[in-house]
Formats: C-alpha cells, sequence, structure tokens
C-alpha cells in the first residue's frame, strides 16, 4: 500500500517535507538506445544522456519546482560510455540554466561487460506548497501541443525545430495565463490531456480537425500538453521556435 507520506501524482510523486514545502521527484529510464552492438536505436551516448535527464527534467520545472539534485544510474560501464552519457547530461542542465546549481550524483556498471545501453535518472526539486502548480487550470482555458511527437530515428540530431526544446519549456512555464502542462512520452498527447482533464475534474472539447497525432508516441517528450489563455496562447505563438498546435479546450 502506498505510504500516506507520499503523493503520487502525474509521473511526479509529491513529497511533504514540511508544512509549506514539497520534495518533487520524477524519473526516467532508457534502454537499447546508444552506440553498443545491442542497441536498437544507434546514437551518441551523450544523446542518451541528454534526452533521458531532459524527460525527468521537464517533469519537474513543468510544477514550479527548483531543481535540487540529479541522480544517474547507468548500467554500462564508466569508460568510454559512462562518461559519454555523463557529459550528455551536463548538456542538458546547461541547456536549462542549471549547471552550477544542480548536485549530481550517480552510479555505474563495472562487474559485467555490457553489450546494450540502459540507464535511469531521478531528478528531485523543491516547491513551496503556494508555488506548486498542480491542478490549477480553469474552464474554458485552450488545450495546447507545445512541440511534436516524435521517436527514435524521426528525431533530428543535433537540433530538431519541431521537439520543444528545454528553453521553450522553460518560457512556456513563465509565462502568465499558462496554467497546467504535462511532458508527453510514449502514451501520447491525448492521455496527457486527458489527465490534464482529470486532474482538474474539467472536459476536454477536442478541436476538429486536429493537426496532430494525438495518439503516436512523444518518445523523450518531445512535446508537451499545457491549458492556458487564449492571450497566453497568441503570445507564446510568436516566442517559441517549436510549433503551437490547439487541441481543445476545457469545459465543465
Amino acid at each position: 500500500m502506498r505510504s500516506q507520506l507520499t503523493n503520487k501524482q502525474r509521473d511526479l510523486t509529491l513529497l511533504p517535507v514540511s508544512p509549506e514545502e514539497f520534495l518533487v521527484i520524477a524519473c526516467d529510464s532508457c534502454g537499447g538506445v546508444g552506440d553498443k552492438p545491442a542497441d536498437v536505436v544507434q546514437v551518441p551516448p551523450e544523446i542518451t544522456g541528454y534526452y533521458t535527464c531532459r524527460v525527468a527534467l521537464m517533469e519537474v520545472l513543468s510544477v514550479g519546482a527548483e531543481i535540487r539534485l540529479v541522480i544517474d544510474t547507468l548500467a554500462v560501464e564508466w569508460i568510454p560510455t559512462g562518461e559519454r552519457i555523463l557529459a550528455g547530461i551536463h548538456q542538458c542542465l546547461e541547456a536549462a540554466g542549471l549547471e552550477k546549481t544542480v548536485a549530481l550524483n550517480g552510479s555505474t556498471e563495472e562487474n559485467f561487460p555490457m553489450t546494450q545501453t540502459a540507464m535511469g535518472i531521478t531528478v528531485i526539486g523543491g516547491v513551496s506548497k503556494e508555488g506548486l502548480i498542480n491542478g490549477v487550470s480553469r474552464d474554458g482555458d485552450w488545450v495546447v501541443t507545445i512541440g511534436s511527437p516524435k521517436v527514435g530515428h524521426e528525431i533530428q540530431h543535433p537540433v530538431d525545430k519541431e521537439v520543444v526544446s528545454l528553453k521553450d519549456f522553460i518560457t512556456l512555464r513563465n509565462t502568465p495565463g499558462v496554467n497546467d502542462i504535462l511532458p508527453v512520452g510514449s502514451r501520447g498527447i491525448a492521455y496527457e490531456a486527458q489527465l490534464l482533464g482529470d486532474l482538474n475534474k474539467l472536459h476536454i472539447d477536442w478541436q476538429n480537425p486536429l493537426t496532430v497525432d494525438i495518439y503516436k508516441s512523444a518518445g523523450p517528450a518531445t512535446c508537451a500538453v499545457a491549458a492556458m489563455t487564449r492571450e497566453a496562447y497568441e503570445k507564446l505563438s510568436t516566442e517559441l521556435t517549436c510549433p503551437l498546435h490547439p487541441i481543445g479546450r476545457l469545459s465543465r
């Protein structure tokens, strides 16, 4: 039975550490993506580290939390693969402006030779009760997809302009009128959008026709779903580099 001391919401765990503050915890895993012989998707290990870190980072940032600690659990040897994955994690933190403020810890596999890349990551942040942005969307909010769903070889490297960047994601979170944000992963836009509605006890009136595939996997959180005012949408349409797709509105 789940401990009453924790509150699992979305892909996050909210752990109260005082009457005024929560720890916010998110994790992600990745397997078969790298440059080892048995990897399904062949990419440099730096890409593996960057995108896996990015997923958990976006989850914690989405609720307004400040990142405090990143833990990488690498099921590969340190030299050369683990070192290169860690370089990708550092690149991710730098892209988010967190390289100098976040503690980093981790582990590698030094007992057995590995023929496939595998890793996990945990991101821990902190947020005040008043600063927590979770379940705050309103009747009439626009539901918008930021970025496009992509997975595996569909993602262009080193830069894919259809993928929501960390810079764009932070701009999204800091824009007045943007309420709940949910990063989208393998379960697709429709799942996360419905979760957003359920979180706020609201329904989604889907736009018809839709301009984005709401059932396709978004892999390593290549897009996000957000509830926002029309004014916020119009502002973001001129500021973000990735595409925005209105997909519906929230209603009672």
